[in-house]
């Protein structure tokens, strides 16, 4: 968004409550009208050059033994850190960034908004975009509590570093018990593999979603009696990340996704889970059609013009029930019967 934002020559402020960039996280996909964008901004060829370059999903048993695999499409894959560093380095030189800080107060008129910060100041913006993530503090200044707008989908997902031997390179390796996967990543350009894990709960679970140590709790209570395959090792792993990435599986259904002077971009507005893979893919599309929007005409019909184009790709990625049966099957029954149908279709 800021670097479409400068193009225009809007001058742009981002600021991230962390203190650096955030490097952690998962693989993610540079697919279909996402590519056309990175290769508008010039930047295809370092995500290339960057990208995780996994070609298998595997499904193993509780020995090891493949039972069936998903063989990955041609999409670019890519560590979330790997693309926030390429876009931090193409946006740096034109951006103030402000890191270690937070928005405290937003207060709107008819010329702009008032911004006050967490560390005692405050500035006046044109606008405010949130591109905040799945517990947007923008969307909860703007819009209001995030209970209005997250749509739980009965999983629980978490995500930490893994020792790469106990995966196969360039494979992501799933172990499934009812209502439970635990799983490897390992990239064929990363030494670090990543572990993967994700439980069912039907009801939310009541926890501080920014208390690393209750994550370590919860996940360490669902998978530490789970003894079969590379599960305690990759449990380890996670665990002792201190980068863990712990969170309900949710989607994010609003209305709209601006009010006033203010817009939601990315998994602020429409979060599709992890599971559909689409992420990165709804961010940097819906990034360019917002600042394209903005630079053609007033705020007002930019934030109009952005959702009437945007929502029809979004409402298409939120559909991620057959991508929920293939991960998490619920019974011993389903996961017989996924394997049976990947196996038949090899």
């Amino acid at each position: 968004m800021a670097y479409w934002l400068t193009k225009h020559d809007f001058p742009t402020t981002v600021v991230e409550r962390a203190p650096e960039l955030r490097m952690g996280g998962q693989g993610v996909d540079v697919r279909d009208q996402a590519l056309e964008v990175v290769e508008r901004m010039g930047i295809l060829p370092r995500i290339q050059a960057a990208a995780a370059d996994v070609r298998e999903m595997r499904f193993v048993d509780a020995a090891g033994r493949r039972v069936a695999s998903v063989g990955l499409a041609n999409d670019i894959e890519i560590m979330r850190g790997d693309l926030v560093k390429v876009l931090y380095d193409v946006t740096k030189d034109d951006v103030d960034y402000v890191f270690g800080d937070s928005i405290k107060s937003l207060t709107q008129d008819s010329d702009g908004v008032t911004v006050a910060f967490q560390s005692g100041g405050t500035d006046r913006f044109d606008l405010v975009v949130g591109a905040d993530g799945l517990h947007s503090n923008v969307r909860r200044l703007a819009f209001g509590p995030e209970s209005e707008f997250l749509d739980y989908k009965g999983y629980y997902f978490g995500f930490g570093n893994a020792d790469a031997a106990l995966g196969v390179d360039r494979t992501i390796t799933m172990f499934n018990t009812p209502g439970k996967m635990a799983g490897i990543y390992r990239s064929g350009n990363h030494a670090q593999a990543k572990a993967y894990f994700v439980f069912r709960s039907p009801e939310p679970i009541d926890y501080d979603y920014r208390d690393l140590d209750e994550q370590r709790r919860l996940l360490k209570e669902n998978f530490a009696g789970e003894t079969s395959w590379q599960v305690p090792g990759l449990l380890d792993g996670a665990l002792a990340d201190p980068d863990l990435y712990f969170d309900a599986l949710s989607q994010v259904r609003m209305p709209s996704w601006s009010t006033g002077r203010v817009a939601l971009v990315g998994d602020a507005a429409y979060c599709a889970s992890p599971v559909s893979g689409a992420g990165a893919e709804l961010a940097l599309t819906g990034a360019y059609l917002l600042a394209t929007e903005l630079a053609a005409g007033d705020h007002q019909d930019a934030f109009r013009l952005y959702e009437e184009q945007h929502r029809e790709l979004v409402d298409i990625k939120v559909q991620i029930s057959d991508n929920l049966g293939l991960m998490m099957p619920q019974t011993q029954d389903d996961i017989q019967a996924r394997n049976a149908a990947l196996a038949a279709g090899q």
